[in-house]
């Protein structure tokens, strides 16, 4: 692919992403750069060998998704003379859902409904192809001009093998994720399937209705003791009656209990 970098669109420890124009096909793209070791230190590094593994988790996921609800994925190539990988992904330009709540503050409740109807699409897409995402939230969900939602950041992500994705006795237990979005069963190391990312779907629409990420009275410390005695997020007191009831259901102790995304989608606050 050949491309001319633009300007700085997002920055990580060890990545960036560029908006960047692909010069065949005249078109936007964004492009994820990460590092590679160079070093006899960068080698010695846990944290940059950990993002390598996860930029090429995340290629060897994207290469098979094909999806509206899915940041598409369009190539890679290993710079080795400038030391990096770069991913070649759909340029999704209204920015991430995280980023239109710090402007706006939080958003009205049909918004957040056709938004979560959007999310659960794309979460059956991954689910059925037996891929658990393991980090949904609103900073990893994209929008593009027509309002559509768009998932992405897959560097936490997994292919659950032969498992199916809602197996419950799947075989991960390795603590994924971001802290307040996180499923009870991740924080206790316990096996865990496709039902964490609809524990963090419900996190993301508190999100959306409250302009604030959930256990927003805690610190992290705090949001693991409670989630460790497998307690749930506080409902917010003015959400509606069936955002309440899905929230309630997104957030089932027991992930045998909670739904799947497909069954969530006829959930009437999605309808």
């Amino acid at each position: 692919l050949q491309w001319i970098r633009g300007e700085l669109i997002g920055k990580g420890s060890f990545g960036r992403v560029y908006h960047a124009l692909n010069v065949e096909a005249g078109e936007w793209i964004a492009v994820k750069q990460v590092d590679l070791p160079t070093t006899k230190a960068d080698y010695a590094n846990p944290q940059l060998r950990e993002t390598k593994d996860a930029l090429f988790r995340e290629i060897s996921l994207l290469e098979d998704l094909d999806n509206e609800y899915i940041v598409q994925y369009l190539g890679y190539d290993v710079d080795e003379d400038e030391g990096h990988i770069n991913i070649f992904l759909e340029y999704v330009p209204g920015g991430s859902i995280a980023s239109c709540l710090s402007k706006t503050g939080k958003f009205e409740v049909p918004l957040v409904r056709f938004f979560t109807q959007q999310i659960l699409m794309g979460l059956a897409y991954l689910h059925n192809r037996n891929v658990l995402h393991r980090d949904i939230k609103a900073g990893n969900i994209l929008l593009d001009q027509n309002g559509i939602c768009k998932i992405t950041d897959f560097g936490l992500s997994k292919l659950s093998g032969q498992d199916k994705a809602y197996d419950p006795h799947s075989n991960n237990s390795v603590m994924r994720g971001t802290v307040f979005w996180m499923a009870p069963e991740v924080v206790k190391g316990t096996n865990y399937n496709a039902k964490v990312d609809i524990w963090s779907l419900g996190c993301t629409v508190i999100e959306m209705l409250t302009g604030s990420h959930p256990w927003l009275d805690l610190n992290m410390l705090a949001a693991l003791y409670s989630l460790g005695k497998y307690q749930a997020p506080p409902i917010p007191d003015d959400v509606p009656e069936d955002a309440r009831d899905f929230l309630s259901k997104c957030f089932t102790i027991n992930p045998e209990d909670r739904p799947t995304a497909e069954q969530l989608l006829t959930h009437p606050f999605v309808q």
